[in-house]
């Protein structure tokens, strides 16, 4: 008798998942999600159970939190890898953008970063980070750092609610390529608490080096953006 594979279990929770998920095909946007003790009593089973659907059901992006009740959410805003200003992207398909300042800092870059901008170690940086609001919601946060004699004054009348890329561009700088490393990542308190996400919220986390036509480096970008609000799509050609 030929073996065949076994088939994969499926998790109570899974089953729980895939009923709300059918529950939320029935509602609107906004509105709210019946309590986790009441999906516990309709579908038979502890809360934990309920808890670790809904779980997965966040980071898909089904539903969020608002104050101490679950609604139904907006689909994930979706965005284009390319070279240049993710707020012009957004702003292309229709979404109101916002940018909120953290901070700037002077740095020195130490051996990776000096390699990554082609400095010498020790030479000055100038960091930029950003909070990134789409249709008023914190979704990413954005660590931009530039060499600091190539931006000089940068800092001073930059205005921060505008696009970092148009800035760059008006100095006569013209963006070539770009490689960008895309990876899962988990926020620790500092971020978690500037994009006002759980802890436990996978996120996105985007790395890049820009270049210009003469292949010097332009910057070097640390992306990190929810992963129940935000997903990004690529064109791949031949």
């Amino acid at each position: 008798m030929k073996a065949t594979a076994a088939q994969p279990r499926v998790l109570k929770h899974q089953v729980v998942r895939a009923h709300v998920a059918s529950l939320l095909d029935t509602l609107a946007e906004g509105d709210p999600v019946p309590a986790e003790r009441e999906l516990a009593t309709r579908f038979d089973v502890s809360r934990e159970t309920v808890r670790a659907a809904l779980r997965e059901l966040l980071v898909a992006g089904r539903i969020e939190r608002r104050g101490r009740g679950t609604v139904v959410a907006r689909p994930k805003v979706v965005q284009p890898l390319i070279i240049g200003s993710y707020t012009e992207a957004a702003l292309a398909a229709g979404l109101s953008v916002g940018r909120e300042l953290v901070g700037w800092r002077n740095l020195s870059a130490d051996e990776v970063l000096a390699a990554d901008l082609a400095l010498e170690p020790g030479a000055p940086v100038l960091e930029l980070e950003r909070v990134l609001l789409v249709d008023g919601v914190r979704v990413g946060l954005e660590r931009t750092r530039l060499p600091a004699q190539r931006f000089a004054g940068l800092d001073e009348r930059f205005d921060h609610t505008s696009s970092l890329y148009a800035a760059i561009r008006s100095r006569g700088i013209e963006f070539a390529r770009a490689v960008e490393r895309i990876e899962a990542a988990m926020p620790d308190a500092r971020e978690a608490a500037l994009l006002d996400a759980d802890p436990r919220t996978p996120m996105l986390l985007l790395s890049r080096v820009s270049y210009d036509r003469e292949d010097i480096p332009i910057e070097h970008r640390r992306s990190l953006y929810r992963g129940d609000r935000m997903a990004f799509v690529a064109t791949v050609v031949s």
